[in-house]
C-alpha cells in the first residue's frame, strides 16, 4: 500500500495525464474494487466491465477531479455508481429503489478458535448475517472491513449519516439477537474487526 504522499503523487500524474500514474492506481486497487464487486453480483464480466469503466471514467475526467475524501473511498464510490448502473441496465430498467443483493463472507482467525469449533462458529456467523437486510449486510462490510467512516457510508450508500448509525444499531442488535446474545455479539465482533 502505497503512503499518502505516494498516492497523492499518483492522482497528481493522473491529472498531469501521466499513463503510468493511472495504470499504478489501477494495480494498486483493482483486487479491492472486484472483491466489493463480487458481494453484489457473481458476473465476473459486468464486475470487470464497472472496474473498466471507474478507471476510463478516472481518466476521462482527470483534469476536473475534484476529490474530497480519501482517493480509496473515492474509487469505491465511483465503482459502486458504475456496478449499479450495469447492474440494472442488465436487468432492462432505468431506475429501481432496490440495490442488488449484497453477499460476503468472514473469514476466521485460526489463532483464536482451531478444528470444528471454527467451523460451526463460522457457519453460526455466517447464518446470522445471511438473515441481515442486504443494506444491513454491506453497513457491517463497509464499517468493520473497509473501516469507511459513518459519514463515507452514507455518501456511499446515499444515506442520511444519522441514517447509517441507526442502520449500524439495527444490524448488531440482530446480529446480537442471531447470535445468542451478548456472548456470541463479542464473538462476531471479535472476528469483524479481526
Amino acid at each position: 500500500m502505497l503512503s499518502l504522499s505516494g498516492e497523492q503523487s499518483l492522482w497528481d500524474g493522473i491529472r498531469e495525464s501521466h499513463v503510468n500514474s493511472l495504470e499504478a492506481l489501477y494495480l494498486q486497487y483493482n483486487e479491492e474494487l472486484y472483491g466489493y464487486g463480487r458481494k453484489f453480483t457473481s458476473d465476473m464480466h459486468l464486475v470487470e466491465d464497472a472496474v473498466q469503466e471507474t478507471f476510463i471514467s478516472l481518466w476521462k475526467y482527470r483534469q476536473s477531479l475534484q476529490v474530497k475524501s480519501g482517493y480509496s473511498f473515492y474509487l469505491l464510490k465511483s465503482f459502486r455508481n458504475h456496478l449499479f448502473r450495469l447492474l440494472k441496465s442488465r436487468a432492462n430498467t432505468t431506475y429501481t429503489d432496490e440495490q442488488p443483493e449484497f453477499h460476503f463472507e468472514i473469514g476466521m482467525d485460526t489463532r483464536l478458535i482451531a478444528g470444528e469449533e471454527q467451523t460451526i462458529l463460522k457457519k453460526k456467523v455466517q447464518e446470522a448475517l445471511i438473515q441481515l437486510t442486504s443494506k444491513q449486510r454491506e453497513i457491517i462490510y463497509l464499517r468493520f472491513f473497509e473501516g469507511l467512516s459513518f459519514e463515507e457510508i452514507a455518501d456511499l450508500m446515499n444515506m442520511q449519516v444519522r441514517g447509517t448509525y441507526k442502520l449500524t444499531a439495527r444490524a448488531l442488535a440482530a446480529l446480537k439477537e442471531l447470535m445468542g446474545g451478548a456472548t456470541g455479539t463479542i464473538l462476531l465482533l471479535t472476528f469483524l474487526r479481526g
